[in-house]
């Protein structure tokens, strides 16, 4: 069986490789961690210029949501865009919910951000990972909840944009 894979790399301060994700790239759902792998080091796109935040489930929506502003003529270069590598899982008391240790480093690595925007998935769990993102956060930052407006994910708003997907897709209405 022929295997065709992405890997995506995130690198330490010193740009060392800490953090390897790799995804399948055909109909096979073949996802995951790199052995060895750090959290704390996950795939990006910062140029640490700016005030915010964009925080994404995974990096194939972190490079579509990028993709999507260069449509749009919107500088993504300058934007601070980072992939938690998976879906956050909340707390059942959401109250008690932790941080991911990759907004964590990256937060503490950049104190001048202001607002977290999250663009997590509209499926059940990323509506909640980001309604316990915003009850945890909302003391220190503003946090603005940016989903895709159609489709499930930010790669699948992509592909409708660019009319090259024949999926059915849940609406942002349906999930909240």
């Amino acid at each position: 069986m022929d295997y065709n894979n992405v890997v995506f790399i995130g690198y330490d301060e010193k740009k060392n490789p800490r953090y390897a994700a790799y995804r399948s790239t055909n109909d096979m759902k073949i996802m995951g961690d790199c052995l060895g792998s750090k959290k704390e080091y996950p795939f990006k796109i910062a140029s640490g210029t700016d005030d915010k935040i964009h925080l994404f489930e995974c990096a194939i929506d972190l490079l579509s949501y990028a993709t999507l502003c260069k449509m749009y003529g919107i500088e993504w270069r300058g934007l601070n865009l980072v992939s938690l590598a998976g879906v956050y899982s909340a707390r059942s008391k959401i109250e008690e919910s932790k941080v991911p240790v990759a907004l964590l480093s990256f937060l503490k690595a950049h104190p001048e951000i202001k607002q977290i925007h999250i663009h997590f998935d509209n499926d059940k769990a990323g509506r909640y990972a980001t309604k316990a993102l915003k009850t945890v956060m909302s003391d220190k930052y503003e946090v603005i909840d940016s989903p895709p407006l159609s489709g499930k994910d930010f790669n699948d708003f992509l592909c409708i944009k660019k009319g090259i997907t024949k999926h059915k897709f849940c609406e942002r209405n349906d999930v909240r």
